[in-house]
């Protein structure tokens, strides 16, 4: 008898245990036995608060819920506790929208955006695109999307992306201008990577580089225009990260690769997972020549660990106003559903040990560039520098 009843209960126990391995407490029914037998089956902390107040709802809430909206809703406030911005929850077709923005040849309207604090924000305009021939400026900030407001990031870029030759209006923010809607006919557009030149002042040749973003061509797209340059018997080089939201940083050490010894450091991530690890260049430089990097208040990521680095090295001075301030480690972690996390696993420290998640990096040489003139200042002023630095 007492072997039987053993055996019945091993059998209860399988059974109970294939039940809670193959589906949610509640779909089971166990959420469902006294509490004494539910907390021994299923253990104390088997069904969560969240779940157990999303069972409640949907069992006897007075009006029909969406259990999908609600665990988003869920999930978007736990992550929302973290306070970081830049830890977000994707669904299946954000996700998939995500991916899509590497491409580095788009149908749109010709700009590059990020979220800041004052919402989603233009951080360069493409030449030959539609905005640029429509007036659009770095740092305007888009409110509305074909009427519908929109404060997010992936919102903006998938309103705006779409079959080339149709038309979206486009609401934009302007500080001490009344906000306007646009209206442009989408189009394909090229995002340059590098664009440079020679400057001429006052007898000494300068070279001026500039980056748009850290995208998987950069580092020897970089390292090409610098030997260019460098053979044209330049001087010195202005290297401009203005508006640079930044990118990969494997790139961000490939372009460092340009300028410094072969071996030299380039950031040290640190995280609570991982050690200190600091990333090297591997390739010998392509120029000598002093640098001047300038930068805004839009560099940021990429932009502050080459800036920082270049500037740690001894090998740069930096131009212009006090970078962004965001230099993190991003991991995109795809899920079940489709959907994907992407979260925060470390931070960026330059050589010195200069924290660039906690602040940005202040310049040597104060510039600014007046948008109401047609002279850029702040690279005249960075010209400047770089003549001094030739001498």
């Amino acid at each position: 008898m007492l072997l039987a009843l053993a055996g019945l209960v091993l059998m209860m126990m399988v059974f109970v245990a294939g039940i809670v391995v193959g589906g949610h407490p509640r779909a089971t029914g166990l959420t469902d036995l006294p509490p004494v037998l539910r907390d021994t089956v299923l253990g104390a902390n088997a069904d969560p608060t969240a779940s157990e107040v999303l069972t409640l709802l949907e069992d006897g809430y007075y009006r029909d819920v969406d259990g999908t909206t609600l665990a988003r809703a869920s999930v978007d406030g736990m992550l929302k506790s973290l306070d970081d911005p830049y830890t977000y929850y994707m669904d299946a077709s954000e996700y998939a929208l995500m991916q899509k923005h590497l491409d580095s040849t788009l149908t749109g309207i010709g700009i590059s955006v990020g979220q800041r604090p004052r919402g989603v924000t233009i951080l360069e305009v493409y030449a030959g695109g539609p905005a640029q021939k429509g007036g659009i400026r770095r740092g305007d900030v888009i409110t509305t999307v074909d009427g519908k407001a929109v404060t997010k990031l992936d919102k903006v870029v998938e309103g705006i992306r779409g079959q080339e030759g149709t038309q979206v209006r486009v609401g934009i923010r302007r500080k001490g201008e009344p906000d306007k809607v646009y209206t442009f006919t989408r189009a394909q557009v090229r995002i340059p990577l590098v664009r440079s030149r020679v400057i001429q002042s006052g007898g000494t040749k300068i070279g001026y580089l500039r980056l748009s973003e850290f995208d998987r061509r950069a580092g020897a797209e970089v390292r090409d225009a610098v030997g260019n340059l460098d053979g044209k018997g330049v001087k010195a080089i202005v290297f401009d990260l203005r508006g640079d939201p930044g990118g990969l940083v494997d790139e961000a050490v490939g372009v460092v690769s340009a300028f410094v010894p072969k071996g030299s450091p380039v950031v040290t991530t640190q995280g609570r997972e991982r050690g200190k690890v600091t990333l090297r260049t591997d390739d010998a430089p392509r120029t000598s020549r002093p640098v001047v990097v300038l930068v805004d208040r839009n560099s940021a990521s990429a932009s502050e660990i080459v800036a920082g680095a270049l500037r740690d090295d001894d090998k740069a001075t930096l131009v212009g106003t006090r970078t962004f301030g965001k230099a993190l480690v991003q991991t995109t972690r795809p899920l079940r559903n489709g959907g994907a996390l992407r979260f925060t696993t470390a931070r960026y420290l330059t050589p010195s040990g200069f924290d660039l998640a906690t602040r940005g990096l202040p310049p040597d040489v104060a510039a600014v560039d007046n948008a109401k003139t047609p002279a850029d200042e702040a690279l005249d002023k960075a010209v400047a520098v770089a003549v001094s630095k030739s001498r």
